[in-house]
C-alpha cells in the first residue's frame, strides 16, 4: 500500500517539529496534487494508525487537493485540463495534452504532496 509509505515519511518528518511545540496538534494540513494517485481515506487511515503512541496521536489529516493546471509552448494556452471519464477508473483522469491544441503541455500544478500547516491547541497552564 503506497499510502502506508508516504503516511510513515509523514510521520517520520513531522516528529522532530511537534515534539518541539507546547501544546498537542490538533489538525495537521497536506496539500495534495491531482497527479498524485493516492486514496484520501487510505492515507487518512494509515497516518491515524502510525501516529499513535507519539506527539501527532489524535491528530486528524486534513487533504486538500490541488487541481492539475498546465501550459503550452505551442498556443500559450495556460488553465485546466480535460478530464476523462470512465466508471472503470474510479476518477475523472486527466488529460495531459493542450485542451486548445492538443500538443505536448508542461504541467504547472497537481503533482504537489506538502504539509501545509498544523493546527494547535495550547498547552493548558500549569496550576500552581
Amino acid at each position: 500500500m503506497h499510502e502506508y509509505s508516504v503516511a510513515s515519511e509523514l510521520v517520520h518528518a513531522l516528529l522532530p517539529t511537534v515534539e518541539a511545540i507546547d501544546g498537542r496538534v490538533v489538525s495537521v494540513f497536506l496539500k495534495k496534487g491531482e497527479l498524485r494517485i493516492l486514496s484520501d481515506t487510505a492515507l487518512r487511515n494509515a497516518f491515524e494508525i502510525l501516529a499513535e503512541g507519539t506527539e501527532l496521536a489524535g491528530a486528524r489529516l486534513e487533504i486538500e487537493s490541488i487541481p492539475v493546471r498546465v501550459t503550452c509552448p505551442s498556443c500559450g494556452y495556460a488553465g485546466p485540463v480535460e478530464r476523462l471519464s470512465d466508471p472503470a477508473f474510479h476518477f475523472a483522469v486527466p488529460i495531459l495534452s493542450c485542451p486548445s491544441c492538443e500538443a505536448e503541455v508542461e504541467i504547472q500544478t497537481g503533482r504537489e504532496l506538502y504539509v501545509d500547516r498544523l493546527s494547535v491547541q495550547a498547552a493548558a497552564p500549569e496550576s500552581t
